[in-house]
């Protein structure tokens, strides 16, 4: 049976991020990223609103440009948080599967090895980021 005060936060969860969406979505303006202000380099979560925002218009190319790592690995954090969400609000213990475990780590290293390569001086990675855009555009 569903417990009511986990669904009332679940509830209270999505009116919040429901919210920021709108508030993104009307006046542009995201939640400013404390890394990349201290230390001038995009962390491995810059581009995430700027994605959901393109996925929400259709604008899927802009999106996957935006963050290719997540939005590539986004049915995989769907079916994790969809998961994790019915254990908590069934009170239930959340078991990891093999696949899911290994998927974990994969998308933890590769989120790392995507925060090296974003980073890297522009001689390195734009040269193969604009290559495989102009590949992109053409499918």
């Amino acid at each position: 049976m569903m417990n009511y005060k986990r669904g009332l936060k679940v509830l209270a969860v999505l009116v919040l991020l429901a919210g920021y969406y709108l508030f993104l979505r009307y006046t542009g303006t995201g939640i400013p990223c404390l890394f990349r202000y201290f230390f001038h380099m995009e962390c491995p979560g810059c581009g995430i609103s700027r994605m959901i925002l393109a996925i929400s218009t259709g604008e899927f190319r802009e999106a996957f440009l935006s963050h290719p790592v997540l939005f590539c690995w986004s049915p995989f954090l769907l079916w994790l948080i969809a998961k994790n969400t019915a254990a908590y609000l069934y009170g239930k213990p959340v078991f990891l599967r093999k696949w899911e475990k290994a998927g974990t780590v994969l998308l933890l290293i590769s989120l790392l090895l995507f925060f090296v390569w974003r980073n890297l001086p522009p001689a390195f990675s734009e040269t193969i980021w604009i290559k495989f855009v102009d590949i992109s555009a053409k499918i």
